[in-house]
């Protein structure tokens, strides 16, 4: 491309040199076009160019779909060359990107390029001489153009250092030379021509022809287009960095991707997957032509290998260590956890049916579905991560995911400790109470911790024993050698083949278990649990949601209530009291971080068995200072039987470690 400037000359001369080039190409049955920004309707001698003129304004639509031979053949349908202009004044245009866009994909379409700027300096032709790379500054040999002509130098140089200037200099009757000024500026070459009136007229004449190698005009017109270093490299990325181009030009490729992958459907191998979608959309790019800068190209491919076989735009997120948890409310709106608290992204989706095929996809992974029908589920990503998901009739404003990630590193009782957690003490009391086959309740409001302190509490169980994990979304990941993982199933779309938790707690009773632990009491399987517990398989564990210790009771009562049998409330406590031991409260604070708030035991007192929850350990938070939370894990009493029962089995508990 060649910047054509009317600084120190003529807008008629620089049209008149602009048509001279695009003959000479024309001549030699080179493809070239004239794009002309100055005013077609104030100017008379748009009549020079004798092809039919074509407007910018109706090609910009077409540019963001990435179909430019449609580009080409409009530009092309009157023979070998073209002239492309603008309906309105080149300085009102608002999409200037688009423009220089549109500069560097013709130049990739035709050999040369010749660009005729408007006389005024407006932002918009600030922007294009910062990104050309040539420029010709025709002038007069007087001194009043050959002056102007310096000062478009001085400026444009200002502008952007790298451009190269191609002087072309019309000799009149008197000359003023400025050669020795020239050393200043970027000169790539220097052309020089005979011109007078007489020659102008016999330019403007029809019946002139630019064949006549005898016209010096003409010859100097020739050397500028035999000049090898023409081509401009206009990237043009930024035009691609506009929001709504970007995403245009996505869609339009999305579609021609999913036409492409359906017989792929089945492929369950996700790097097989996004390897075929990579040559998918490299193939899609190459047919369309597409000039795409390199940062544009990588963020197309992540972003639609990503929609095709993962998880859109949430891939990131996931991958993002320092995120617990991800929470999609609608497909614009996308919030994340991090350190216990909740941000908004600037993340979204494209539409409501991308985020459906997202979620259809995570649900599908584990034999489950979501229709209208069955609004609600419950599934897992394969790194374990626990996801649930609700769509319309029930979520009204959009479909909601929510993901609780799973953690890559395993926690350790000593990264409990380290973030103030837990103390050391409680460490203790926990492991005694599993070796003694305590049966244990971790309790805890939603996001505090429960199934990841589970979790580590499991590691205290000896490798001896056989163990039963049952939950709705398997995410116990136990270290032990002998663990056997049951999880629940929800009905088929007829209807049929459920299998919920209570019906494997049931089972695990016929598996021989040393010890079961559920994921989760949410119902009636409280009950079987609870039986379990008190019938040879002590040592057991489970979580619920609860607010204290005493809640946990309260809720654990209601649940039995759930399991549809007549047993009187006192039965019911009774039971309770008598095989429930531990019961370990988490709670969130203010400033995020969770904390084990108590450990309490449950005695029976009297006879009549009415029952207290005695806390062995209890947090106490003393102040909260610079959006932190202060205070101490305190020792509140130690357990007598508890004691006994350690030193009777050989464990030598030192008081020190209750206090």
């Amino acid at each position: 491309m060649l910047l054509i400037s009317p600084s120190s000359f003529s807008l008629l001369q620089c049209n008149l040199i602009a048509y001279g080039l695009e003959s000479i190409n024309s001549n030699k049955k080179t493809d070239s076009i004239i794009i002309d920004f100055s005013l077609p309707d104030s100017s008379a001698f748009w009549s020079i160019y004798k092809n039919s003129v074509k407007y910018i304004e109706d090609i910009l639509p077409v540019l963001s779909s990435g179909n430019f031979n449609i580009i080409k053949d409009y530009l092309s349908s009157h023979g070998s060359s073209s002239v492309l202009c603008v309906k309105d004044a080149f300085e009102n245009i608002n999409n200037i990107e688009s423009i220089i866009y549109l500069v560097s994909i013709l130049d990739t379409y035709f050999k040369n390029v010749y660009v005729v700027l408007p006389c005024h300096t407006s932002k918009n032709v600030l922007r294009l001489i910062t990104e050309a790379k040539y420029c010709l500054i025709p002038y007069f040999s007087d001194s009043l153009s050959t002056k102007k002509a310096l000062l478009s130098l001085q400026e444009y140089s200002f502008l952007n250092s790298a451009l190269k200037f191609i002087l072309f200099r019309l000799n009149l009757n008197y000359d003023f030379y400025c050669d020795n000024m020239l050393g200043n500026f970027n000169i790539a070459d220097v052309v020089n021509a005979d011109f007078n009136g007489f020659i102008q007229e016999q330019i403007l004449s029809p019946t002139f022809s630019y064949r006549d190698k005898s016209n010096s005009y003409v010859l100097a017109l020739e050397k500028i287009v035999n000049l090898n270093f023409l081509k401009t490299e206009i990237q043009g990325s930024s035009y691609y960095q506009n929001e709504n181009v970007y995403k245009e030009l996505k869609s339009n490729i999305y579609k021609t991707l999913v036409e492409e992958m359906k017989e792929f459907i089945q492929e369950k191998d996700e790097k097989k997957l996004k390897d075929i979608t990579k040559n998918v959309v490299l193939k899609t790019i190459k047919i369309n032509n597409l000039n795409l800068p390199k940062e544009i190209l990588n963020k197309l491919l992540k972003e639609l290998c990503d929609e095709i076989s993962g998880l859109g735009v949430l891939e990131d997120l996931l991958k993002d260590p320092s995120i617990t948890e991800i929470m999609v409310n609608g497909h614009k709106n996308i919030f994340i956890e991090k350190f216990g608290k909740i941000f908004k992204t600037d993340l979204s989706f494209p539409s409501e049916k991308n985020l459906r095929i997202i979620i259809d996809r995570i649900i599908h992974r584990v034999g489950r579905h979501i229709d209208e029908a069955s609004p609600i589920v419950d599934a897992r990503l394969i790194d374990g991560s626990r996801v649930n998901a609700v769509i319309h009739p029930v979520a009204l404003n959009g479909s909601i995911v929510t993901i609780r990630k799973f953690s890559k590193d395993k926690l350790s009782i000593d990264s409990l400790i380290s973030s103030n957690s837990i103390s050391k003490n409680m460490v203790k009391f926990l492991e005694t109470a599993v070796l003694l086959k305590k049966n244990i309740i971790v309790s805890g409001g939603t996001g505090t911790g429960k199934t990841t302190l589970l979790n580590i509490i499991s590691s205290f169980i000896p490798e001896t024993e056989r163990l039963i994990t049952i939950e709705d979304s398997a995410e116990l990941n136990l270290q032990q050698k002998h663990v056997v993982r049951l999880e629940s199933r929800p009905k088929s779309q007829e209807g049929t083949g459920e299998i919920n938790i209570r019906k494997l707690v049931i089972n695990a009773l016929r598996m021989r278990p040393d010890r079961i632990i559920v994921g989760e009491c949410r119902s009636g399987e409280a009950l079987d649990m609870l039986q379990a517990m008190s019938t040879g398989h002590e040592g057991s564990l489970t979580t619920l949601h609860a607010n204290s210790p005493h809640d946990a009771i309260s809720r654990l009562t209601t649940m039995i209530f759930m399991a549809g049998i007549d047993i009187p409330e006192r039965s019911i406590v009774t039971q309770i009291a008598s095989t429930i031991d531990i019961i370990v409260q988490l709670s969130r604070y203010q400033d995020g971080s969770r904390k084990i708030s108590s450990i309490s035991h449950i005695n029976r007192i009297n006879d009549d068995n009415i029952y207290e929850i005695k806390p062995i350990f209890q947090y106490v938070q003393k102040s909260f200072d610079n959006g932190t939370v202060c205070g101490d894990f305190m020792f509140c009493d130690y357990i007598p039987e508890f004691l006994n029962l350690a030193h009777r089995n050989g464990f030598n508990i030192d008081m020190r470690y209750f206090k």
